[in-house]
């Protein structure tokens, strides 16, 4: 299962990736018009590592990072939060807004956020709040429910979000259909996907999603669907992604190395922080206390230097001449015990 699960995540990361503006057209259509995508856009995995909440306990989702452009030249930030694995997270909703106020608070970016849910359950969380003697505050960040959607919204759009979406409509548990019907399912998608004409590689990686995120029970109807894949799009367009998998969970492992890293610096640098001013406190009360002690031992030199030299017979000013000291600080030093 845990295999499974892995594979989900690679191939999200992937599918992202590889077609991410037919992405933000699928879930951001009125807003695309207000992107300029011939700018380009790039991924932010080391700003991701910086503002990536600490995972708790078994839970599954991926996230990406996204730096995109506006007509008017603005720079902005898309954060893309996709549930894989069907569970109630109680944090979800709080998770959705540090990685805001981290962004906002580290770089100074404004941050769209999506919340893609492809679990089961039906809960369908939309914001954050929370309250504090008469300060509240409100989070709110878009959602897409799969549980919520038919095969109706994946129909009549060239977009390949649109298969994906499907696919992974029928993975839900609900849903799941039988092999038969999923054979059927699955034919169907590559025929269509051939006519979106697309190049090799976006071929691969689309036909990769298809087989890999929902799987037969029986092996005899996977051969038999890799055999007609292969006649409907040739051998060399139904290559196994499986290297694309390991490479992405190669830098998902580099990018977690990278973030227990970080976390050992910062708790490094508190460690140090912390021992640096309690050195520091330590100095300056040992500074404070030798520096009394000198004062101390200074004055009653002084004033045994007075004393003997009015023993012999110096005046009170003669004295605080020789001293370079005014006449109340010698009388003041005199009369100190």
């Amino acid at each position: 299962m845990k295999l499974i699960q892995t594979s989900r995540d690679a191939l999200w990361k992937v599918i992202i990736e590889k077609f991410f503006p037919a992405f933000l057209e699928f879930f951001f259509p009125e807003y695309i018009q207000m992107l300029d995508l011939d700018k380009g856009f790039d991924f932010l995995d080391k700003e991701l590592v910086e503002i990536r909440p600490k995972s708790k306990g078994n839970q599954r989702y991926m996230d990406k990072l996204a730096k995109v452009y506006t007509h008017e030249g603005n720079e902005e930030w898309v954060s893309i939060h996709l549930e894989v694995q069907g569970y109630y997270d109680l944090t979800f909703e709080e998770r959705m807004f540090i990685y805001y106020y981290r962004g906002f608070d580290k770089f100074q970016k404004r941050i769209t956020a999506l919340a893609i849910l492809t679990n089961d359950e039906s809960d369908h969380p939309t914001q954050y709040h929370t309250s504090f003697m008469g300060t509240e505050l409100t989070y709110k960040f878009n959602t897409y429910k799969l549980a919520e959607k038919t095969p109706e919204d994946f129909a009549d759009t060239d977009n390949p979000f649109a298969i994906i979406m499907e696919v992974a409509w029928y993975a839900l548990k609900k849903n799941k259909p039988n092999d038969d019907e999923l054979y059927s399912f699955k034919i169907r998608l590559v025929r269509r996907l051939k006519e979106l004409n697309y190049d090799t590689e976006h071929i691969r990686v689309l036909f990769g999603f298809i087989k890999k995120y929902v799987n037969f029970e029986k092996p005899e109807i996977n051969l038999k669907f890799e055999e007609e894949t292969n006649i409907i799009l040739g051998n060399e367009l139904t290559m196994d992604i499986a290297e694309v998998i390991i490479q992405d969970a190669k830098r998902q492992g580099i990018e977690e190395a990278e973030q227990r890293l970080n976390h050992k610096i910062e708790e490094t640098k508190q460690e140090l922080t912390h021992k640096f001013e309690e050195d520091k406190q330590e100095l300056t009360h040992k500074f404070e206390e030798d520096k009394q002690e000198l004062t101390h031992k200074f004055e009653q030199s002084q004033k045994q230097t007075a004393l003997n030299l009015q023993k012999k017979g110096f005046s009170n000013i003669e004295i605080s001449e020789v001293l370079n000291i005014s006449l109340d600080e010698l009388l003041y030093l005199i009369e100190k015990k």
